[in-house]
């Protein structure tokens, strides 16, 4: 790619910006600046405009300044041309991935909040186990309310039921997206696609320990489940299915759901995550030219099926689970794995040994998605089956870490586990 320039250009003048247009692009001449130059770096800032909206979507109220080094080789001549190798769409619109991918606008487990442009503020979290996601306010912040307050703001005659005594029924609402961005203004994200919400359920309540912990009263715990758009750091976008949640002592909800005896509920959810993955892939696949966006309605009503279904199968979950007897509840957990938990540990190679810097406990990853729970001393805390997703998300987020080498050999060799590794019993 080359742009040009005529040497004459230097006799016209400059034009700046139409009156009323609210974004500024163009700034008026520096001091000693010459017309052609000022033009040109005018286009430029244009240029790197237009194509971080088209990579993200509009709507970001400031985005951070950023460094953008071009290389160019500049070719005297009659016309003097400057050519770039890459060419400079290549090299701005990986300037601008970069300083995408050190935003981190998409965080699983989180809500991005434009106010604040993060997803690692206070506002992209629940407020407390009881809260799901009610909407943005106009400036582009996550606001929450109790499940209760949600379901009587929609009018919805179920709300009564999770006020009775434990057990209860477990509600799921369908929440069509306008309605939780109808207050956003535009600069603040409204039609941005850094995350931009399809649809949602809100459902709860369920009765849920900490992740790690077998012991305690469970707490009640209310759920979000979100289909979004959002962009890949090279700016192509995707479908995320995000699952909102919050335990009270701050740990994600997710966790502790994905360790429960909730198997129903998590078969719906994966299903669901399954479903909406497999649209975004049929969707986002196809050549630009022929991709649908997000406002187009097949994509909507799609989702919004999707969603839908997924509402009222977590409800009939929810009435079967209360029809079930405690000898029923006995026996789903007594299909942990934990019979495997010995064997699994002894035959575990080094890289499947990982450390809970939040529970400060060992990991042992088995086979078939089998984790078991350790101390340090390698006494079995408990054992169950995790998808392996959940399991890349934890290393991924810094959850679960390598076990460094001391530890490993603290494990390894601590006494109980030498009984347990030659057959002792436990």
């Amino acid at each position: 790619m080359s742009f040009e320039f005529d040497s004459h250009d230097k006799d016209r003048d400059i034009r700046g910006p139409r009156p009323g247009k609210r974004t500024r692009l163009m700034g008026g001449r520096a001091a000693g600046e010459t017309a052609p130059v000022a033009r040109a770096k005018n286009a430029l800032a244009s240029a790197v405009w237009h194509i971080h909206n088209e990579m993200f979507g509009a709507g970001h109220k400031n985005v951070r300044p950023f460094g953008l080094s071009l290389e160019v080789t500049v070719q005297p001549g009659t016309r003097w041309e400057i050519v770039a190798e890459p060419s400079l769409e290549v090299q701005i619109r990986s300037a601008v991935r970069d300083m995408a991918s050190e935003r981190q606008e998409y965080r699983r487990g989180r809500i991005y909040c434009f106010w604040c442009e993060s997803s690692s503020c206070p506002h992209s979290v629940p407020p407390s186990s009881l809260s799901v996601f009610a909407g943005y306010s106009s400036t582009g912040t996550p606001q929450w309310q109790d499940l209760v307050q949600a379901l009587l703001a929609l009018e919805d005659p179920r709300a009564d039921r999770l006020f009775g005594p434990p057990p209860n029924h477990l509600v799921a609402a369908y929440i069509d997206p306008e309605s939780l961005k109808h207050r956003q203004l535009n600069v603040f994200g409204r039609f941005s696609k850094t995350y931009d919400i399809l649809g949602q359920v809100i459902f709860g309540f369920l009765s849920l320990r900490p992740s790690g912990l077998e012991k305690g009263l469970p707490e009640r715990v209310a759920f979000t489940l979100q289909a979004v758009e959002c962009r890949h750091p090279d700016g192509s976008p995707r479908l995320e299915v995000n699952l909102l949640g919050q335990m009270p002592d701050g740990s994600a909800a997710a966790d502790a759901l994905a360790e429960s005896h909730h198997e129903r509920i998590l078969h719906i959810l994966a299903e669901g995550r399954r479903r909406i993955d497999l649209l975004g892939s049929r969707v986002f696949s196809r050549p630009k030219q022929h991709r649908r966006p997000s406002a187009d309605p097949d994509l909507s009503t799609e989702v919004e099926r999707i969603l839908k279904g997924v509402a009222c199968s977590l409800e009939r979950a929810g009435r079967q689970k209360e029809r079930r007897t405690v000898h029923a509840e006995a026996r789903s957990a007594d299909r942990r794995p934990t019979s495997q938990a010995l064997a699994d540990a002894s035959h575990a190679p080094d890289e499947h040994l990982l450390w809970d810097v939040r529970r400060k406990t060992v990991v042992v990853c088995g086979p078939r998605n089998r984790v078991h729970i350790f101390s340090p001393d390698g006494r079995h805390i408990t054992s169950m089956s995790l998808q392996a997703e959940l399991i890349r998300s934890r290393v991924k987020r810094g959850r679960w870490l390598p076990l460094s080498d001391e530890l490993r050999e603290r494990f390894r060799a601590s006494r109980r586990w030498a009984i347990h590794s030659k057959g002792g019993a436990r």
